[in-house]
């Protein structure tokens, strides 16, 4: 039963760093339909984001550091907000006439779009344009999804405002509602509003990363208007953070601790491992940064979440290639002969195979708080300063990943006097490395 609990606590840490910051926000959508003499005129909308989603985007977005999100931090959100949702457009289906058309949308003619925050939430707010004439027994369709899943939009029921004398409502389903009309023409417009219940929001505390990801923009600003003493603040800083964030759950150390149980190596060798991966993990972050900049041309797109996960996935089926062949090395050297000259030279360069194999299976994966210094770096414009941090955090992070393995060569050679020890560690390893890997490749889906 012990056995049993640990794995389980030890799936919802392995390589945790992919749920640092990225995720979709549920996302809850007001209507309030208008309607001016005998037209339908249009379609106000209103976003409702959440508390976390606001405060992610507050810690890439406040330029002045101030906690807040002014009106030009705003304004930069909602031209990134439109870039997003104008080419899909704006993530919704429009039908009118006698039956309701699922399969090809009215175009959509949006305007006057706002982005303002109310309690600490953000909200989106857009007019869409209709101009339908009031025709009895016609229907209204609506509709709206992210079909790429970053925003988890519902319907606010609650929130559907509409003049009763004119519409009859039918909620289809959680993104999707009609209005049947049951009256012909309208002299005056009487509006039913519904007041939509406001959450209570407890405003949680800052954690001890997030305060080091402020100080981390603090600095940056300081170097971008010519402070260079920061620079050097910025690098410590950096390093302390790599070290704390590694700390955290994840990160390879199960896998590095395990990895030099099985294999024999030097503590110079098991540094040079711990340095690459963690460098490797922040290149990762790097490469995702600037395909959905350059290429998706968007921070509002699901391409980094959709991507750690896939890569997330692929590592943990390396991981488990890993642990078998450990397992088979094993079993060939038990049953081989005395090695010779030859059989050690290549015995030598299949380790080093297998080390680097070990390198890109562990540092594969790239961590999303890395995403966001990247982030910062071409909001802010200080390249060179983040790509400086970013080497830095490596070595931090490395250096966790170090002593995880330091330890676990001590442990190895410890048992070398203890050949039943030695024999039973080396076959448990490869099993527990396999484990850590299934364990991982079945925990991705709740990421």
């Amino acid at each position: 039963m012990k056995a049993i609990i640990s794995l389980i606590l030890i799936a919802q840490t392995i390589f945790a760093c992919a749920l640092c910051t990225v995720y979709s926000p549920k996302t809850r959508v007001v209507l309030d339909i208008k309607t001016n003499e005998s037209v339908i005129s249009e379609i106000d909308v209103k976003w409702i984001l959440t508390k976390p989603f606001t405060d992610t985007l507050k810690n890439v977005y406040d330029i002045n550091l101030d906690n807040n999100l002014d009106k030009t931090e705003l304004a930069t959100v909602k031209d990134v907000f439109l870039s997003y949702v104008k080419p899909k457009n704006y993530l919704s289906h429009i039908s009118y006439g006698k039956k309701i058309n699922k399969i090809k949308s009215n175009q959509i003619k949006a305007s006057d779009l706002d982005a303002y925050i109310d309690n600490d939430i953000l909200h989106f707010s857009y007019k869409i344009r209709l101009n339908y004439k009031i025709v009895k027994d016609n229907i209204l369709y609506f509709s709206i999804e992210d079909n790429e899943q970053f925003f988890l939009i519902e319907l606010e029921k609650n929130g559907i405002t509409f003049d009763k004398e004119i519409f009859q409502e039918n909620i289809i389903d959680l993104n999707s509602v009609s209005f049947y009309i049951i009256k012909e023409f309208v002299s005056e417009k009487q509006e039913n509003i519904v007041e939509v219940k406001k959450e209570n929001i407890i405003k949680a505390d800052e954690n001890f990363l997030t305060k080091f990801n402020k100080k981390i923009k603090e600095n940056l600003i300081e170097i971008k208007n010519g402070n260079n003493i920061a620079l050097i603040t910025l690098l410590f800083v950096s390093f302390l953070y790599g070290i704390v964030h590694a700390l955290g759950p994840g990160h390879g150390k199960s896998l590095a601790f395990s990895y030099f149980m099985a294999t024999k190596s030097s503590c110079i060798k098991a540094f040079v491992i711990s340095q690459v991966t963690a460098f490797i993990h922040i290149v990762g972050a790097l490469i995702l940064v600037l395909i959905s900049i350059f290429i998706i041309e968007s921070f509002f797109n699901s391409f980094v979440n959709d991507s750690i996960k896939l890569i997330t996935k692929l590592s943990a089926l390396f991981i488990m290639l890993l642990a078998l062949y450990l397992l088979y090395k094993k079993y060939k050297n038990k049953s081989s002969s005395s090695p010779s000259c030859c059989s050690h030279h290549h015995e030598e360069k299949s380790t080093k195979k297998q080390d680097i194999f070990f390198v890109l299976t562990a540092g594969i994966i790239p961590c999303p708080g890395t995403v966001i210094l990247f982030l910062y770096a071409f909001i802010l414009k200080t390249y060179f300063a983040v790509i400086l941090a970013s080497i830095f955090i490596s070595l931090g992070m490395g250096m966790v990943i170090f002593m995880s393995s330091f330890f676990s060569i001590k442990i190895n050679k410890l048992t070398n006097n203890y050949q039943k020890v030695k024999n039973f560690i080396e076959i448990a390893s490869p099993i527990f490395i396999f484990i850590l890997g299934l364990l991982l490749f079945f925990n991705t889906n709740i990421i």
